[in-house]
């Protein structure tokens, strides 16, 4: 136990103890002098009954005094269930009501007022500047502040003590507001029925009985809920929630001196200077010779407030950087070059290489901050979008990662320019997936532009980059399962088959050409069972063969030692990626997806059959397609 929470502890139970003690008594010491002098006081209030002005002025300046002697109830030795009870009987039900009504909210105002006064009056005198009102031995809770109301002399400590701790000033004016409404309307209510014999004693009894007896049943109640039933011992239960910001930024020539974009996010939450390691795909420093220069320029240019703490670190490219021995290698640079959780992380690179780099940041230091510029068409309009990261393990893909959105996304289409052809193009089909199962419009304007695309003419390749990041944005601010606690899985179209394709062909398929024939094969499964039209099916596909990419690769044809498909295995594979439960997004027309959570092997092989004799010029069914 720590050395400060055991005189805690002890001094919630104490104060708890002395709290119903002091109850008892005072109750049992107020009940008893009005049982002693119940006729005197009743005689009192019918001779003041009797002297009551009838004149509106004077009723008027009446009504103003009791509303002051209710106010100042809290200073002076005057009851207020007395005050109360003489307002009725002067100013009747209604009248009385609102001077009661005004009269205890001013009270509570002015006894909260105090209370805070007394307070710092208190921590001077006793030379306790540095103590904090949450560290007084009893808070006064929300209950005891509503039930405290009706009790006489309690009514005025409870909101001198509201004030003393310092309770939240518009939540105590939300509730003794409330509660001063309920007590006003009891007190007119029992007003109106003084001519009656022992409603006062009656008044006095509720007022000090009832509210303890709530209060003591509430906590019979807790004790009895708090013993274990069973097996069943009591738990504690919280719930948060965290809240991101997460930047998508485009831009051009990042590392350009006058370029503020990334300027602009190291610096956003960062008051001094920042310290920056960058790690770069190998591919891309091969490709872009001049790119560490380039980033030691940017750095020099604004050395004021960013330091590079070493030159650019290569990763492996591709997949070759998704394992524990580059894991392990990323840690051991971070280490050595003393990151801690204020500095930045900047990933620049393929999907992969954001993928291992991204895990790294997410448990080095429990998280640093990472800044990621995908490098390629597929990161820049998906992998780099996503808040996934993780590496791949024990022959399983993906099987160790982290859910950790980074602190921004850069894109900058420049570095996109010194990729091959086939990576360019690879990179599309993930707009296509999107396109097909959220955004019909979108897909009919890739079906117009499917020639400028294949080309990556600039302009078509631009717009799609960006409408496929912004509709993958939209569904990870918007879907309501950002990191993926559900089974549903609408953006992995066409991937139970292209992670399995990816593997049988040791990543001789890229991502994205993977994909291509993963969303070819589920459209036909979805012709097959008639979820999807002849025609659109046919659309797609024309679609997908116009950019290029080849819909029948020899690694839809292994087979198994028994002659099993080595590609439906991925299915049972994919169903274990997501915890037992089989979810397959299938298209039932293009633009809108549904999940499917069972797979009828037969027509499945039977579209895995006619996809691997797809020929390729016109889509009519031929021998074969060339490899």
């Amino acid at each position: 136990m720590k050395r400060s929470s055991l005189p805690r502890a002890f001094s919630l139970k104490g104060a708890t103890e002395n709290y119903w003690l002091s109850l008892f008594l005072f109750s049992t010491l107020v009940v008893a002098s009005f049982l002693l002098f119940e006729q005197q006081i009743q005689q009192l209030l019918n001779h003041l009954g009797s002297l009551l002005p009838t004149d509106p002025t004077q009723r008027l300046g009446l009504a103003l005094l009791l509303v002051a002697l209710l106010t100042l109830d809290v200073l002076l030795p005057v009851p207020s269930s007395l005050v109360a009870l003489l307002a009725v009987a002067a100013l009747g039900a209604i009248g009385g009501y609102l001077v009661i009504f005004i009269g205890l909210c001013l009270g509570a105002c002015l006894g909260y007022w105090l209370g805070s006064g007394y307070f710092r009056l208190l921590s001077n005198w006793l030379g306790l500047r540095s103590w904090q009102p949450g560290q007084l031995a009893y808070r006064l809770s929300t209950l005891s502040l509503v039930c405290l109301r009706g009790v006489p002399v309690l009514a005025e400590t409870s909101v001198l003590a509201a004030g003393m701790q310092r309770y939240p000033l518009r939540q105590f004016l939300l509730v003794t507001t409330l509660a001063n409404a309920g007590l006003a309307l009891a007190y007119s209510a029992i007003g109106s029925l003084l001519v009656e014999q022992n409603a006062l004693l009656a008044t006095i009894l509720a007022s000090m009985v009832l509210p303890g007896l709530f209060l003591g049943g509430r906590s019979l109640l807790k004790s009895r809920v708090a013993q274990p039933q069973g097996d069943r011992a009591r738990s504690l239960e919280g719930r948060f929630e965290v809240s991101y910001h997460y930047p998508v930024l485009f831009t051009d020539h990042i590392f350009q001196a006058d370029n503020a974009c990334l300027h602009q996010q190291l610096t956003r939450q960062h008051p001094g200077r920042t310290t920056v390691l960058v790690f770069v795909d190998e591919q891309l420093l091969q490709c872009s010779a001049q790119l560490p220069q380039q980033i030691s320029d940017y750095f020099s240019a604004h050395t004021a407030d960013l330091h590079l703490q070493a030159a650019p670190i290569a990763v492996p490219a591709g997949e070759l950087s998704k394992t524990p021995e580059v894991l392990q290698q990323l840690y051991a640079h971070m280490l050595q070059h003393g990151l801690d959780r204020h500095c930045y992380v900047l990933a620049l690179g393929g999907g992969a290489v954001l993928d291992a780099v991204g895990y790294a940041c997410a448990t080095f230091h429990r998280g640093m901050r990472l800044v990621r510029i995908p490098t390629t068409v597929l990161a820049q309009n998906d992998a780099g979008i996503g808040v996934k990261n993780g590496i791949n393990a024990f022959a399983q893909k993906n099987l160790l990662g982290a859910f950790y959105p980074a602190t921004a996304v850069i894109n900058d289409f420049q570095l996109l320019l010194s990729l091959s052809h086939r990576d360019q193009i690879a990179g599309l089909a993930e707009a296509v997936k999107v396109a097909v199962i959220k955004d019909h419009a979108f897909f009919q304007w890739m079906e117009q532009q499917v020639e400028a695309l294949a080309s990556f003419e600039h302009s078509a390749s631009r717009y799609a980059i960006r409408r496929c990041a912004e509709l993958h944005l939209d569904h990870i601010n918007g879907a309501g399962d950002p990191f993926e606690r559900g089974n549903g899985r609408p953006l992995d179209y066409g991937h139970w088959a292209a992670h399995k394709l990816e593997n049988l062909s040791r990543h001789r398929l890229r991502h994205g050409e993977a994909v291509a024939v993963g969303m070819a094969l589920d459209a036909l499964y979805a012709n097959a069972i008639g979820l999807l039209s002849d025609g659109e099916t046919q659309r797609l596909l024309h679609v997908l063969d116009k950019l290029g990419f080849n819909l029948c690769p020899a690694e839809l044809r292994l087979k198994d030692a028994q002659g099993g498909s080595l590609v439906l295995q991925g299915l049972e594979e994919f169903r274990q990626h997501l915890g037992g439960q089989l979810s397959i997004p299938m298209l039932n027309r293009l633009g809108q997806s549904i999940d499917v959570h069972h797979i009828e092997l037969p027509v499945m092989e039977q579209a895995l059959l006619r996809l691997a004799s797809l020929g390729r010029a016109d889509f009519a069914w031929s021998e074969g397609c060339a490899q």
